[in-house]
């Protein structure tokens, strides 16, 4: 009989519990240990020859409870390794979602075939996300520190946006790109002028204090409310749109307080149009890919904008991935694939601009 053995060092290794919190005492490694290895060969049994090897299985294990603890109270952090139901729940629940992902009916199997285009740019975003969470952000203070969270939230929608392009969720990946298109201006924004970026982390903390996460008094509320419109330098705008653009006020050179003006000071207003025909699937009209195909192909049109926004920032967000070099060749195949649909994406470019 197999004998499926744990380290302590590699369980240490793997996890990423915030140690401030809870250390990783020899109790806590331990049952991490004995928990995996108890489990794995029922898990083995169930699965035959398309079981995972007991070193991925542990590591998958261990990282869903990565994935778990960080969103638990303190208390809970603290004292979770002396409950077996917490670990052998999480064990239960990856293999529910082994069998869901091995059957060819449930909703959420991932097809077998994927776009090789899409497949190429997964593998690149995945390669620079992957260098990025490795960066060690905990040494760096504002504005870095800012820049480094927009930059991660940016890979965030990046990633949601493609994995829905490759499963054909046409529309919800075009609700995400108009989101990704708000971000990446910001990031682009701050990176150029990263002297505002303590006037944005503050219309974060407003927005805190509107959805009374952070407790505030109404005077202080009108009082942040009063200082946004103060950036802006006119006091006739209403709240929403003060606290929404008045970090920026610097930048506006008119009182065309939109997207389409901080688009336009970071020379990609060409997209506008884009985000301006995405808010037909955000508001829901009932219209789908297949009303459009005659004009275009959806999934290169997609593919297009999103490739667009990565081409924006690779460049800037290298101070984080260091990497720019070896994703050139990732970063080929995708490019030849958007610049083929060049013509077709401009002609359709120019006709939603009209409408």
């Amino acid at each position: 009989m197999a004998n499926y053995e744990l380290s302590r060092n590699t369980v240490s290794d793997l996890l990423s519990d915030n140690i401030q919190i809870s250390p990783n005492t020899n109790e806590k490694l331990d049952y991490f240990r004995r928990a995996i290895k108890n489990a794995y060969p029922d898990y083995q049994k169930k699965f035959r020859h398309r079981a995972r090897s007991f070193a991925v299985f542990a590591e998958i294990i261990i990282k869903r409870h990565n994935h778990t603890i960080k969103n638990n109270s303190i208390k809970h952090q603290k004292t979770y390794f002396k409950n077996d139901a917490y670990i052998y729940h999480i064990i239960e629940d990856f293999i529910l979602a082994e069998e869901a992902k091995q059957n060819p009916e449930h909703t959420f199997t991932r097809d077998e075939y994927v776009d090789p285009t899409i497949l190429q740019f997964e593998n690149l975003i995945d390669h620079r996300y992957q260098n990025l969470l490795r960066y060690d952000f905990q040494k760096i203070k504002d504005p870095k520190l800012t820049l480094y969270n927009l930059t991660s939230r940016f890979f965030q929608e990046l990633v949601s946006g493609i994995m829905l392009l490759e499963r054909e969720f046409y529309n919800d990946s075009f609700i995400i790109w108009r989101s990704l298109l708000e971000t990446t201006t910001t990031l682009l924004i701050l990176y150029e002028n990263d002297n505002l970026v303590g006037k944005f982390n503050e219309r974060r903390n407003i927005a805190l204090m509107r959805v009374k996460v952070v407790d505030a008094s109404r005077q202080t509320q009108k009082s942040k409310a009063k200082e946004t419109k103060q950036q802006l330098g006119f006091k006739g705008v209403p709240d929403y749109v003060a606290e929404r653009y008045g970090w920026a006020g610097d930048l506006f050179k008119s009182r065309d307080y939109s997207l389409r003006t901080l688009l336009e000071i970071i020379n990609m207003v060409d997209l506008y149009s884009h985000y301006a025909f995405a808010s037909l699937f955000v508001h829901e009209y009932l219209i789908s890919p297949e009303d459009l195909r005659l004009e275009i192909d959806f999934e290169k049109y997609l593919l297009s904008l999103y490739f667009k926004l990565y081409e924006a920032v690779r460049i800037k967000i290298n101070d984080f991935t260091n990497d720019l070099d070896e994703v050139k060749k990732l970063e080929q195949g995708v490019r030849k694939e958007v610049n083929n649909f060049k013509a077709q994406f401009n002609d359709f470019s120019t006709r939603i601009q009209t409408t």
